[in-house]
């Protein structure tokens, strides 16, 4: 791990000697210092961050990707009216950009803007070259969750597990979805491959585990996950409603 950061360090440092030369296309600076904002971001370094992308500025003016990561890193800073300045700012340069839009969606649903959050999450997924749709239609999904729109909630689910059927997060929260619903074949079918998937089950997943057995009616199997779930975690909020009957 410590020569992979070493490496990682080697890299970012050559990138930062390359973009204070100022050579090449003003483009091929521009994308050199958003380059390294997003790293920057990653680090949690905003101010650095936001240096940067103001440089990619200086080389293309109105650049949009730079733009991202100016309203990315003021939002962590908990500036909003500039993180919302330059999310619009971003989408005018950029109005089709999936990444960008996935995260002024996230944005905008955070604010309990569901409307346009969703108009944002449709953009995003309508580009064809999109490398990660799966992971738009889990924060639509969750966006949807915040609106108390279940139905809409079960709709992203079912479209990101059929994109993305290796995605045990999506299947998981489907699962749950199911539960609730009453599908219980298939919610303990999704539980079972999420199950066989990890080699440590987090409490939560016992937890789901459980409920779907009892709603089945299998007691040994129920009572097998309850088992598990207070041996491995027993100071865990999923133990604790177990041991109160808290089971919805």
């Amino acid at each position: 791990m410590k020569k992979f950061w070493m490496v990682a360090l080697s890299v970012l440092l050559m990138q930062v000697a390359f973009a204070d030369d100022d050579v090449g296309p003003p483009e091929q600076r521009a994308a050199t210092r958003t380059s390294l904002a997003s790293e920057y971001y990653k680090r949690t370094l905003y101010a650095v961050a936001i240096d940067e992308a103001k440089k990619a500025l200086q080389a293309v003016p109105d650049y949009a990707q730079a733009y991202n990561v100016l309203a990315l890193s003021y939002l962590a800073l908990r500036d909003e009216a500039s993180a919302k300045s330059y999310f619009e700012l971003a989408i005018k340069a950029a109005p089709k950009d999936p990444d960008i839009n996935h995260n002024y969606a996230n944005y905008l649903c955070d604010r309990s803007d569901f409307k346009n959050a969703f108009t944002r999450y449709e953009i995003a997924l309508g580009n064809p070259l999109y490398p990660t749709p799966e992971a738009t239609m889990l924060a639509a999904a969750n966006c949807a969750q915040k609106a108390g729109d279940k139905a809409l909630m079960r709709q992203y689910l079912v479209r990101a597990n059929k994109q993305q059927s290796q995605n045990l997060q999506v299947k998981f929260q489907l699962a749950n979805v199911l539960l609730e619903e009453g599908d219980l074949p298939q919610a303990k079918q999704l539980f079972i491959e999420v199950l066989r998937a990890i080699p440590k089950s987090p409490p939560e997943l016992l937890w789901l585990g459980v409920r779907i057995e009892r709603k089945i009616g299998n007691k040994e199997s129920e009572a097998r996950y309850a088992n598990e779930l207070r041996r491995m975690y027993p100071d865990s909020l999923e133990a604790t409603k177990l041991q109160t009957g808290r089971y919805d």
